[in-house]
């Protein structure tokens, strides 16, 4: 999905995630490729739209920290308007397949799953275009049945870059 513009992230040039950038996104992908210019905005990619309106920021610094572990890292999203900063979030990472991919998982079930009910994941990865943008890809999962009889669920694999400022 996003392998033709991507910088493959290893642990020798990680810190090249740190930066400063536009938080409106300049291009969307969905799972079956199609770019357009209709972006969701970084506090929606990474499941903060219910804390951040999209209209409360301009931009995004995010600043990296190693952990113990091997590979791992903790990621501080510094959500800012006009120079002040607005909001902070940390999330932990692991280095995988040339991105982080964030410990952000959530599963919410309701009723009774897979019998009357259903299931919902989401998860992102993080990673730079080959220009150094930022790139985030979300996974996300509605999954269900009614009594195992009429199975009902969809999987979302979709992409946004975010321009680099500094």
């Amino acid at each position: 999905m996003i392998k033709d513009d991507l910088t493959v992230i290893k642990k020798n040039n990680v810190n090249l995630i740190e930066g400063k950038y536009y938080s409106e996104g300049y291009e969307h992908i969905n799972s079956s490729l199609n770019k357009s210019e209709k972006v969701e905005g970084f506090s929606k990619m990474l499941s903060q739209k219910s804390k951040v309106k999209s209209e409360e920021i301009n931009e995004v610094e995010i600043i990296l920290k190693p952990l113990a572990k091997n590979k791992a890292y903790q990621l501080e999203f510094r959500l800012v308007k006009n120079d002040s900063v607005r909001y902070v979030f940390k999330h932990n990472a692991k280095l995988k397949n040339g991105l982080l991919l964030l410990e952000n998982y959530t599963s919410e079930c309701h009723g009774i799953p897979y019998l009357l009910g259903g299931c919902e994941n989401f998860q992102s990865r993080i990673g730079l275009t080959k220009d150094n943008h930022l790139l985030i890809q979300d996974y996300y999962e509605n999954s269900g049945a009614a009594l195992f009889i009429m199975w009902a669920g969809y999987s979302i694999n979709y992409a946004e870059k975010y321009k680099r400022i500094q």
